[in-house]
């Protein structure tokens, strides 16, 4: 029952991942039987072809009759050399089912490798924001690439499978017809390998759920510690860095020598075992006066085609039960992120036009810690709002929250009194702009990072954008102006010269309200004061919501929200809470200076 139950579960999956191919696995499978039969009725024609060339008694078996009467049906001479035309056309028949079989296979294999990066792709940009930020680096990019071709190969092996149904159907017949007793020795002995190596599948399929495990940890070590590199040469880690990863090759190493182990001494034992059983057969059949040259050697022939497939099979086994936990690994993140696919029941398009309000907004994250607790806070149209708070505070909630990534928990957001949740999604973030401290840049020109996938952005845009941002004459002093390549995460720009083409990027859209996150924590300076004259430009023109650690960035805010443990504890002008000594604004202030 448990091995039905596996099977079913086997098949359960199968259907998931390929059922779209069904009419196409099937045409495979059909073509691939048919290049097996036609190979097997090929070599069975040997036996009265050797009675031709021998002169012996002409061949009684069942096969060999219902080739001779296929002659007489279609009134062509039965001699050895139309026999041997026979069986070029049945060669050369099978070499054309088996080319489309292989071509229809490879099709499937890269629609379904093409069809499934682009859903995993889909649904990963679709799905909330919880569940990305709780994704590791690298594993998407695992994903994408070993884990999809191992799942598109299981096609190809499936595939073969019905190649190597065919040959076994095809070739325990031709046995069968020569030699019963041959036949069912040879069936026993098969059934018998085949539960004795039973046990082996199953370890395959253990050790490659490792090796799935394995390969995202590489992964993402791969990719955190690039991205980390300069801190860790600046540190003179690089020995210790090496030496984790090459812990986890040589994890790596171990788990593809114990799938090869296994792989190797299942095929070495089948062969093994297949000798002995020929030789015993020659041993048995030599001895009695039954013996024929001709019908040996088409036994020993089609008995090792058997044996062939017999291994074919074992190989193919053990290579889909190792491929098995890729498929599962795949199809368990569809399911994930298709759960966590974004939510938009907006309907109303984004209209501001006098207050944008937080009406009693609490939020807890899932480890239990309480976020943000009775938020109230009002932004007019066209001001200048500053987020001050220690780490932890709760302003980066109230970001998120704006910028929908997460939802409240209770109360509401409201956009000139509709509930911003029944506003298009769409519409929401086209207006509102977000600039983050860590700035995001692609290894492209400043232009397409400026433009960033947004067709509707104009050379003029990205030209008023970048002189708003205060970058302008900087990029026209470049030999190569906005097409300058800007290296990977902009590394050939320095940290201010990267916040300002990000600003530009948010500024070339034309929002309504642009979030500034810490836009000027980790600048110089020079930086700096570029930043705030262009906070200043824009300040009246956009609605401002400005999170600073540095309080100069917002003294010029309309308005100030100081936030503790998730409580707005203090909110007004900046000036006038400069002048209350005991106020936090104040005690701020003077820390820094």
């Amino acid at each position: 029952m448990n091995a039905i139950r596996k099977i079913g579960n086997l098949f359960s999956l199968f259907r998931q991942a390929f059922g779209e191919y069904a009419w196409s696995i099937a045409l495979m499978a059909a073509l691939n039987f048919l290049s097996g039969l036609l190979e097997g009725i090929g070599v069975t024609a040997i036996i009265p072809l050797f009675s031709f060339i021998g002169g012996a008694t002409k061949a009684n078996d069942t096969i060999s009759l219902a080739i001779a009467e296929l002659f007489r049906f279609l009134h062509l001479p039965y001699t050895a050399k139309f026999l041997l035309f026979f069986m070029v056309a049945l060669f050369l028949s099978k070499a054309v089912f088996l080319f489309f079989s292989q071509q229809i296979t490879a099709k499937i294999m890269a629609d379904f490798e093409e069809r499934t990066r682009s859903m995993l792709l889909r649904i990963t940009f679709a799905a909330r924001w919880p569940f990305l930020s709780s994704q590791k680096v690298g594993h998407l990019d695992q994903m994408l690439t070993t884990e999809v071709v191992a799942s598109s190969s299981i096609l190809y092996y499936l595939s073969g499978a019905a190649l190597v149904s065919a040959n076994l159907i095809i070739y325990s017949i031709l046995v069968l017809n020569i030699s019963t007793i041959i036949a069912l020795l040879a069936f026993i002995s098969g059934a018998c390998i085949f539960f004795v190596f039973l046990p082996l599948l199953t370890k395959t399929k253990i050790v490659s759920i490792d090796m799935v495990r394995e390969n995202k940890r590489l992964a993402h070590f791969a990719n955190e510690h690039t991205i980390g590199a300069k801190t860790i040469k600046a540190m003179h880690l690089e020995n210790q860095t090496l030496e984790r990863g090459v812990t986890l090759l040589s994890l790596m190493r171990g788990l593809y020598l114990k799938t090869a182990f296994l792989r190797n001494i299942s095929a070495s034992l089948l062969h093994l075992a297949s000798v002995f059983f020929v030789i015993g057969l020659f041993a048995f059949l030599y001895k009695t006066s039954a013996f024929e040259f001709a019908s040996f050697a088409v036994v020993v022939y089609a008995l090792n085609k058997v044996i062939t497939n017999v291994q074919y099979a074992q190989n193919h086994a053990h290579t889909i039960s190792s491929q098995i936990p890729y498929l599962q690994s795949v199809l368990s993140y569809r399911k994930e992120a298709e759960t966590a696919a974004e939510r938009d029941a907006g309907v109303l398009p984004f209209a501001f036009g006098k207050e944008l309000l937080f009406r009693d907004v609490d939020f807890t994250y899932q480890r239990g810690e309480p976020a943000l607790s009775s938020i109230l806070l009002s932004i007019k149209k066209g001001e200048m709002v500053g987020l001050i708070g220690p780490s932890g505070s709760g302003k980066t909630t109230i970001v998120d929250l704006l910028l929908r990534l997460i939802e409240p928990e209770k109360g509401e957001i409201v956009l000139d009194g509709t509930p911003i949740s029944h506003v298009r999604l769409k519409d929401w973030r086209a207006r509102v702009g977000y600039m983050s401290q860590d700035v995001f840049l692609l290894n492209d020109t400043i232009e397409n990072n400026i433009r960033f996938y947004s067709a509707s952005v104009t050379k003029s845009d990205i030209e008023n954008a970048a002189h708003a941002a205060n970058i302008l004459a900087f990029i026209q002093s470049l030999p190569d102006g906005f097409k300058t390549m800007v290296g990977e995460r902009g590394v050939f720009l320095s940290v201010g010269q990267r916040q300002r083409i990000a600003l530009s990027r948010v500024l070339a859209r034309k929002p309504d309200v642009l979030i500034l996150d810490e836009a000027t924590s980790s600048l110089d300076t020079e930086s700096e004061t570029l930043i705030h004259e262009s906070i200043e430009r824009l300040h009246g023109e956009v609605t401002l919501i400005v999170i600073a650690h540095r309080l100069s960035t917002i003294m010029n805010a309309d308005k100030v929200f100081v936030l503790e443990k998730g409580k707005i504890v203090e909110e007004g002008k900046p000036g006038v809470l400069l002048k209350q000594e005991d106020s936090r604004f104040a005690k701020f202030y003077k820390q820094q200076s």
